[in-house]
Protein backbone atom coordinates (compact mmCIF):
# COMPACT_ATOMS: atom_id res chain seq x y z
CA UNK A 1 0.00 0.00 0.00
CA UNK A 2 1.25 3.09 -1.06
CA UNK A 3 0.80 6.19 1.43
CA UNK A 4 2.02 9.95 -0.03
CA UNK A 5 3.52 11.16 -2.77
CA UNK A 6 7.16 11.28 -4.28
CA UNK A 7 9.08 14.56 -5.07
CA UNK A 8 8.43 13.98 -8.42
CA UNK A 9 4.99 13.89 -8.49
CA UNK A 10 4.42 16.91 -5.79
CA UNK A 11 7.16 18.97 -8.16
CA UNK A 12 4.63 18.22 -11.41
CA UNK A 13 1.66 19.19 -9.31
CA UNK A 14 3.56 22.54 -8.63
CA UNK A 15 4.28 22.90 -12.09
CA UNK A 16 1.06 22.54 -13.54
CA UNK A 17 -0.31 24.88 -10.69
CA UNK A 18 2.03 27.46 -11.63
CA UNK A 19 1.43 27.30 -15.71
CA UNK A 20 -2.46 27.52 -14.93
CA UNK A 21 -1.84 30.44 -12.76
CA UNK A 22 0.44 32.38 -15.29
CA UNK A 23 -2.04 31.72 -17.75
CA UNK A 24 -5.05 33.22 -15.95
CA UNK A 25 -3.53 36.01 -14.27
CA UNK A 26 -3.44 38.58 -17.73
CA UNK A 27 -6.82 37.08 -18.15
CA UNK A 28 -7.96 38.41 -15.12
CA UNK A 29 -6.06 41.49 -15.35
CA UNK A 30 -8.15 42.00 -18.46
CA UNK A 31 -11.64 41.35 -16.65
CA UNK A 32 -10.62 43.84 -13.96
CA UNK A 33 -9.81 46.62 -16.61
CA UNK A 34 -13.06 46.31 -18.41
CA UNK A 35 -15.19 46.38 -14.75
CA UNK A 36 -15.66 50.15 -14.46
CA UNK A 37 -16.13 50.82 -17.96
CA UNK A 38 -18.93 47.87 -17.64
CA UNK A 39 -20.31 49.12 -14.49
CA UNK A 40 -21.09 52.84 -15.45
CA UNK A 41 -22.84 51.94 -18.91
CA UNK A 42 -24.89 49.20 -16.50
CA UNK A 43 -25.72 52.06 -14.15
CA UNK A 44 -26.82 54.51 -17.07
CA UNK A 45 -28.96 52.20 -18.78
CA UNK A 46 -30.20 51.26 -15.10
CA UNK A 47 -31.19 54.73 -14.54
CA UNK A 48 -32.82 55.23 -17.78
CA UNK A 49 -34.84 52.04 -16.82
CA UNK A 50 -35.60 53.27 -13.24
CA UNK A 51 -36.86 56.44 -14.24
CA UNK A 52 -39.00 55.03 -16.79
CA UNK A 53 -40.18 53.07 -14.86
CA UNK A 54 -40.70 55.20 -11.91
CA UNK A 55 -42.77 57.57 -13.91
CA UNK A 56 -45.50 55.16 -14.66
CA UNK A 57 -45.71 53.91 -11.72
CA UNK A 58 -45.74 57.11 -9.77
CA UNK A 59 -47.76 58.72 -12.43
CA UNK A 60 -45.41 61.78 -12.41
CA UNK A 61 -42.37 63.11 -14.59
CA UNK A 62 -39.28 62.10 -13.71
CA UNK A 63 -35.98 63.78 -15.25
CA UNK A 64 -32.33 62.40 -15.63
CA UNK A 65 -29.39 64.57 -15.36
CA UNK A 66 -26.51 63.88 -17.05
CA UNK A 67 -23.01 66.09 -16.76
CA UNK A 68 -19.87 65.53 -19.13
CA UNK A 69 -18.03 67.67 -17.20
CA UNK A 70 -18.20 65.89 -13.35
CA UNK A 71 -19.17 62.38 -15.05
CA UNK A 72 -22.30 62.40 -13.07
CA UNK A 73 -25.61 60.85 -13.80
CA UNK A 74 -28.84 61.75 -11.30
CA UNK A 75 -32.34 60.49 -11.04
CA UNK A 76 -34.89 62.96 -9.87
CA UNK A 77 -38.28 64.04 -9.63
CA UNK A 78 -39.88 66.62 -11.99
CA UNK A 79 -41.41 70.18 -9.79
CA UNK A 80 -45.14 69.81 -9.71
CA UNK A 81 -48.13 72.19 -9.05
CA UNK A 82 -50.16 70.35 -6.57
CA UNK A 83 -53.50 71.97 -5.11
CA UNK A 84 -52.86 73.00 -1.47
CA UNK A 85 -56.25 72.71 0.52
CA UNK A 86 -57.73 75.61 1.85
CA UNK A 87 -60.35 75.88 4.81
CA UNK A 88 -63.59 76.80 2.13
CA UNK A 89 -64.89 74.56 -0.60
CA UNK A 90 -62.83 75.10 -3.46
CA UNK A 91 -61.03 77.24 -1.86
CA UNK A 92 -57.18 76.12 -2.64
CA UNK A 93 -54.06 77.45 -3.88
CA UNK A 94 -51.47 76.00 -6.77
CA UNK A 95 -48.41 75.43 -5.22
CA UNK A 96 -45.07 74.12 -6.69
CA UNK A 97 -43.75 70.85 -5.19
CA UNK A 98 -39.91 70.88 -5.78
CA UNK A 99 -38.64 67.90 -7.47
CA UNK A 100 -35.74 65.88 -4.78
CA UNK A 101 -32.85 63.70 -5.64
CA UNK A 102 -33.31 60.57 -5.80
CA UNK A 103 -30.24 58.63 -6.72
CA UNK A 104 -26.81 60.27 -8.09
CA UNK A 105 -24.19 58.06 -9.60
CA UNK A 106 -20.62 59.37 -9.74
CA UNK A 107 -18.21 57.91 -12.24
CA UNK A 108 -14.41 57.70 -11.59
CA UNK A 109 -11.54 59.09 -13.61
CA UNK A 110 -11.19 55.85 -15.66
CA UNK A 111 -15.01 56.19 -17.29
CA UNK A 112 -15.87 59.37 -19.30
CA UNK A 113 -19.71 60.31 -20.01
CA UNK A 114 -19.92 62.04 -22.98
CA UNK A 115 -23.33 63.81 -24.68
CA UNK A 116 -23.59 63.37 -28.18
CA UNK A 117 -27.09 64.84 -29.10
CA UNK A 118 -29.42 66.63 -28.19
CA UNK A 119 -26.56 69.20 -28.05
CA UNK A 120 -27.61 72.87 -29.25
CA UNK A 121 -26.05 76.32 -29.20
CA UNK A 122 -25.97 76.87 -25.78
CA UNK A 123 -24.93 73.27 -24.83
CA UNK A 124 -22.79 73.42 -21.04
CA UNK A 125 -21.96 70.07 -20.75
CA UNK A 126 -25.41 69.10 -19.01
CA UNK A 127 -28.47 68.25 -19.98
CA UNK A 128 -31.78 67.06 -18.31
CA UNK A 129 -34.22 64.61 -20.35
CA UNK A 130 -37.25 63.52 -19.13
CA UNK A 131 -39.36 60.23 -18.68
CA UNK A 132 -43.05 60.88 -18.95
CA UNK A 133 -46.21 59.01 -17.08
CA UNK A 134 -47.07 56.99 -20.26
CA UNK A 135 -43.84 55.25 -21.30
CA UNK A 136 -41.99 57.88 -23.13
CA UNK A 137 -38.83 59.72 -23.06
CA UNK A 138 -36.89 62.88 -24.70
CA UNK A 139 -34.34 61.18 -26.51
CA UNK A 140 -30.68 61.23 -26.01
CA UNK A 141 -27.56 59.71 -27.46
CA UNK A 142 -24.72 58.90 -25.31
CA UNK A 143 -21.13 57.64 -25.30
CA UNK A 144 -19.71 56.17 -22.53
CA UNK A 145 -15.87 55.15 -23.00
CA UNK A 146 -12.64 53.69 -21.08
CA UNK A 147 -9.04 52.98 -21.46
CA UNK A 148 -10.78 49.44 -22.74
CA UNK A 149 -13.01 50.61 -25.32
CA UNK A 150 -17.00 52.79 -25.14
CA UNK A 151 -20.15 52.00 -25.30
CA UNK A 152 -22.69 54.22 -27.17
CA UNK A 153 -26.66 53.95 -25.35
CA UNK A 154 -29.63 55.79 -27.42
CA UNK A 155 -32.83 56.92 -25.78
CA UNK A 156 -35.85 55.81 -28.10
CA UNK A 157 -38.59 58.46 -27.78
CA UNK A 158 -41.44 56.58 -28.46
CA UNK A 159 -40.96 53.72 -26.15
CA UNK A 160 -38.59 55.15 -23.65
CA UNK A 161 -36.16 52.13 -24.18
CA UNK A 162 -32.69 52.09 -24.32
CA UNK A 163 -30.17 50.58 -26.77
CA UNK A 164 -26.52 50.18 -26.13
CA UNK A 165 -23.72 49.50 -29.01
CA UNK A 166 -20.49 48.27 -28.09
CA UNK A 167 -18.33 50.22 -30.35
CA UNK A 168 -16.00 47.68 -30.67
CA UNK A 169 -17.54 45.33 -32.18
CA UNK A 170 -19.32 47.70 -34.88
Amino acid sequence: MRRGFTLIELMVVVMVMGVILGISIPTFRSILKKAPLQQAISDVEGSCRSARSKAILDNRIIEVYFNELENIVALNTADRAVNESGFGQGLGNRVVEPGEELERIEFGEEVDLEIIEPRGEDFAGELVIRFYPNGTAEPVTLRVSGETGSYVLKLEQVSGHTTVINEEYQ
